[in-house]
Protein backbone atom coordinates (compact mmCIF):
# COMPACT_ATOMS: atom_id res chain seq x y z
CA UNK A 1 0.00 0.00 0.00
CA UNK A 2 1.44 3.28 -1.20
CA UNK A 3 1.58 6.02 1.72
CA UNK A 4 1.71 9.35 1.42
CA UNK A 5 2.43 12.08 4.05
CA UNK A 6 1.53 15.73 4.44
CA UNK A 7 2.27 18.26 7.31
CA UNK A 8 1.43 21.52 7.98
CA UNK A 9 4.28 23.24 9.83
CA UNK A 10 2.48 25.30 12.03
CA UNK A 11 0.76 22.49 14.82
CA UNK A 12 -2.46 24.43 14.94
CA UNK A 13 -3.10 23.84 11.91
CA UNK A 14 -1.30 20.93 11.93
CA UNK A 15 -4.04 19.71 14.96
CA UNK A 16 -6.74 20.74 12.89
CA UNK A 17 -5.78 18.45 10.23
CA UNK A 18 -5.60 15.94 12.67
CA UNK A 19 -8.98 16.31 14.08
CA UNK A 20 -10.60 16.19 10.68
CA UNK A 21 -8.85 12.75 10.08
CA UNK A 22 -9.80 11.38 13.31
CA UNK A 23 -13.93 12.49 12.64
CA UNK A 24 -13.60 11.48 8.83
CA UNK A 25 -12.32 7.86 10.66
CA UNK A 26 -9.93 8.01 8.05
CA UNK A 27 -7.28 5.45 9.03
CA UNK A 28 -3.60 7.50 9.40
CA UNK A 29 -0.26 7.71 11.79
CA UNK A 30 1.38 10.71 13.35
CA UNK A 31 5.29 10.22 12.80
CA UNK A 32 7.21 11.55 15.78
CA UNK A 33 8.14 14.72 13.71
CA UNK A 34 4.21 15.57 12.87
CA UNK A 35 3.95 14.17 10.00
CA UNK A 36 0.99 12.13 9.17
CA UNK A 37 0.98 9.36 7.03
CA UNK A 38 -2.20 8.29 4.81
CA UNK A 39 -3.29 6.05 2.47
CA UNK A 40 -2.96 6.65 -1.45
CA UNK A 41 -6.66 5.57 -1.71
CA UNK A 42 -7.69 8.06 0.49
CA UNK A 43 -5.56 10.71 -1.26
CA UNK A 44 -8.41 11.95 -2.85
CA UNK A 45 -10.86 12.92 0.59
CA UNK A 46 -8.15 14.04 2.38
CA UNK A 47 -6.15 16.06 -0.01
CA UNK A 48 -9.55 17.67 -1.77
CA UNK A 49 -11.77 17.33 1.23
CA UNK A 50 -9.75 17.73 4.32
CA UNK A 51 -6.31 19.86 3.65
CA UNK A 52 -8.25 22.18 1.06
CA UNK A 53 -10.58 23.22 4.03
CA UNK A 54 -7.93 24.42 5.73
CA UNK A 55 -5.98 25.79 3.47
CA UNK A 56 -9.66 27.77 2.91
CA UNK A 57 -9.63 29.14 6.30
CA UNK A 58 -6.12 30.63 5.64
CA UNK A 59 -6.37 32.03 2.99
CA UNK A 60 -10.03 32.55 0.55
CA UNK A 61 -8.15 31.81 -2.37
CA UNK A 62 -4.60 30.33 -2.62
CA UNK A 63 -1.46 29.01 -4.42
CA UNK A 64 0.68 26.32 -3.67
CA UNK A 65 4.46 26.90 -4.34
CA UNK A 66 6.63 23.80 -5.01
CA UNK A 67 10.26 24.53 -5.49
CA UNK A 68 13.57 22.01 -5.49
CA UNK A 69 14.49 22.12 -2.14
CA UNK A 70 17.58 24.26 -2.41
CA UNK A 71 15.49 27.07 -3.88
CA UNK A 72 12.93 27.00 -0.97
CA UNK A 73 15.36 29.35 1.44
CA UNK A 74 15.27 31.79 -1.59
CA UNK A 75 11.57 31.88 -2.05
CA UNK A 76 10.89 32.36 2.09
CA UNK A 77 13.88 34.98 2.23
CA UNK A 78 11.98 37.07 -1.01
CA UNK A 79 8.28 36.33 0.76
CA UNK A 80 9.90 37.59 4.01
CA UNK A 81 11.24 40.46 2.53
CA UNK A 82 8.14 41.92 0.12
CA UNK A 83 5.76 40.53 2.96
CA UNK A 84 3.95 38.01 1.11
CA UNK A 85 2.04 36.32 3.97
CA UNK A 86 2.53 32.10 3.58
CA UNK A 87 2.11 28.78 5.40
CA UNK A 88 4.78 26.56 5.20
CA UNK A 89 3.79 22.41 4.24
CA UNK A 90 5.78 19.42 4.20
CA UNK A 91 4.38 17.41 1.24
CA UNK A 92 6.01 13.93 0.96
CA UNK A 93 8.84 15.60 3.03
CA UNK A 94 9.22 18.74 0.58
CA UNK A 95 8.97 21.86 1.67
CA UNK A 96 5.75 23.81 0.04
CA UNK A 97 4.27 27.38 0.81
CA UNK A 98 0.53 28.33 0.55
CA UNK A 99 0.32 31.46 -0.33
CA UNK A 100 -2.51 33.81 -1.53
CA UNK A 101 -3.59 33.32 -5.08
CA UNK A 102 -2.76 37.59 -6.14
CA UNK A 103 0.68 36.80 -6.00
CA UNK A 104 2.59 35.83 -8.67
CA UNK A 105 5.42 33.52 -7.96
CA UNK A 106 6.71 32.79 -11.44
CA UNK A 107 7.04 36.62 -11.88
CA UNK A 108 9.63 36.53 -8.89
CA UNK A 109 13.00 37.89 -9.30
CA UNK A 110 15.02 35.69 -6.86
CA UNK A 111 18.48 36.17 -5.87
CA UNK A 112 20.81 33.34 -7.12
CA UNK A 113 23.47 33.18 -4.42
CA UNK A 114 25.73 31.06 -7.26
CA UNK A 115 25.15 34.56 -9.99
CA UNK A 116 26.50 36.44 -7.38
CA UNK A 117 29.95 34.71 -7.02
CA UNK A 118 30.17 34.37 -10.72
CA UNK A 119 30.02 37.99 -11.62
CA UNK A 120 32.39 38.98 -8.79
CA UNK A 121 35.09 41.08 -9.71
CA UNK A 122 37.93 40.14 -7.21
Amino acid sequence: MTMLSFKFVDDALNQKLIALLKRERLKHRIDPKGAIHYSADDEEVVENDLICSIRDQVFSTWQIISCPSQWAGRYKQYMVQHGVPFVEELIDGQLCFLVPRRYRPHSWKLDDPSAEKKHRIA
